[in-house]
């Protein structure tokens, strides 16, 4: 039997979008109830399903964890700063990584 090549179907890509979706709701809901370390582990989960499946994180969704020890970004452990070149900073204080996002001037 030949192995299937090309593409995934759409209904894979579905799925993988609605679990990436699903575990970050469950990484914010485990975050307010305080189990830092398990909201980790969502994110790094979802992180590896968006790898395995080729789908990519929408703006928001990349904009609410930190890219270097994945946490999920609340005021609690996060700095948030707007620069007057259009750029919004957000440094992490877990691990204090800077992120840098651009902001539309509208």
């Amino acid at each position: 039997m030949s192995k299937r090549q090309g593409r995934r179907t759409r209904g894979q890509e579905k799925l993988a979008r609605f679990r990436i979706k699903r575990l970050f709701s469950l990484a914010e809901l485990s975050f307010d109830e305080g189990s830092f370390h398990e909201s980790k582990r969502f994110i790094n989960l979802a992180r590896l399903i968006g790898k395995r499946y080729n789908q990519r994180l929408t703006k928001s969704q990349r904009m609410l964890f930190c890219k270097s020890c994945n946490s999920i970004l609340r005021l609690s452990n996060s700095r948030n700063r707007i620069s007057p070149k259009g750029w919004k900073t957000v440094t992490c204080l877990s691990c204090k990584s800077v992120s840098r996002y651009g902001i539309s001037k509208s």
